[in-house]
């Protein structure tokens, strides 16, 4: 069978199939169950199948790219304008098929197994991040009640809890105790798990020649240049670094009509890890600004006395954006004579 375009609305068991010819005409719009759906696939020629990009986009796109076709994935967002009538499966398949049709959609590329990988293991971290975060300020709250108060820095804990608990002269009862020493194992013990899943990240990488190329890049660590590949599979889909600055969501938002024109803040499109990252990174770039004399600080002295300190940190992470998007896209290594020049 020959059809211009294939939208699938993607589900745990029950699949909707729409395929469209070249005069945008439905030829079928029907339900399909998972055991199906590849072969049903197998019975179209090589044309484009799009998708919602949602939990089992990858896999599934991996498969059917192992078919012949030509995948890609739409973020949800942009197909919600286009449904019609009831919500059900065939009308959002159908509303999938229209918003591909859109000159102006940026669709979400399918991720290869290691990008998967790393993304995983990001997201895994971050969720040892904010169990550990929860344990310590629990922790420090527990201690202040009993009129034990710590520093506010990380290390606080490890430093001063074994002995709070070994000193017998505070108010700490033996069940206060007990529950003071089983929250600081955990918080260590989250702390090796943020560490190894560090290495493992570290490991993955380590040999990959794009992430060698953008740790040059000032405000681009070992976490900043995981993010980026796990997050951008092409950097050639975007026309220059003003499109990849305003995908990750660091443009201002334009509110427009008639002859008048007013800029706002950020956007805050796009992939949020990325942007918090480029954020965290542009922050530590400007703090120690004035450490070291070439083109990029000169450039962050310079805004940093200008506008507020926040303004400035967005400024610097949209202009590391766009310096990671020609090294990426040129192939060319970070040149510090060369930005901002």
């Amino acid at each position: 069978m020959k059809c211009n375009l294939v939208s699938i609305d993607l589900a745990k068991n029950v699949f909707q199939l729409c395929a469209l010819d070249e005069q945008n005409n439905v030829i079928f719009n029907k339900q399909i169950k998972r055991d199906k759906l590849l072969h049903e696939l197998r019975q179209i020629e090589p044309t484009l199948v799009v998708m919602e990009a949602c939990y089992s986009a990858n896999p599934w796109g991996r498969r059917f790219k192992a078919l012949g076709h030509t995948v890609k994935c739409i973020p949800a967002y942009v197909v919600k304008p286009f449904v019609r009538g009831n919500k059900n499966d065939a009308n959002d398949a159908l509303a999938i098929a229209e918003a591909a049709r859109r000159p102006n959609v940026r669709f979400v590329e399918i991720k290869s197994v290691e990008q998967q990988d790393v993304q995983s293991l990001q997201r895994i971290r971050e969720r040892l991040l904010k169990n550990r975060i929860g344990d310590s300020n629990q922790l420090k709250g527990l201690l202040a009640e009993y009129g034990i108060v710590l520093p506010v820095k990380h290390g606080a804990l490890k430093k001063y809890v074994p002995d709070i608990l070994e000193d017998a002269d505070n108010e700490l009862s033996i069940t206060a105790r007990h529950f003071i020493e089983r929250l600081h194992n955990n918080v260590q013990a989250l702390t090796t798990q943020i560490e190894e899943v560090d290495g493992i990240l570290i490991s993955l990488l380590k040999d990959n020649k794009a992430y060698q190329r953008i740790l040059n890049v000032p405000g681009v660590g070992a976490k900043v240049a995981a993010t980026f590949l796990a997050s951008v599979n092409d950097i050639h889909v975007f026309k220059n670094g003003r499109q990849f600055a305003a995908w990750i969501g660091l443009t201002p938002a334009q509110y427009a009509s008639g002859d008048k024109s007013r800029m706002g803040g950020i956007t805050k499109r796009g992939n949020q890890s990325l942007r918090k990252m480029l954020i965290l990174g542009a922050r530590a770039v400007l703090n120690w600004c004035d450490k070291t004399d070439d083109n990029l600080r000169r450039w962050a002295q310079h805004i940093k006395k200008r506008m507020h300190g926040c303004k400035a940190v967005v400024a610097l992470a949209n202009k590391l954006a766009r310096i990671i998007w020609v090294i990426m896209a040129k192939e060319v290594e970070f040149d510090v004579k060369k930005a901002c020049a």
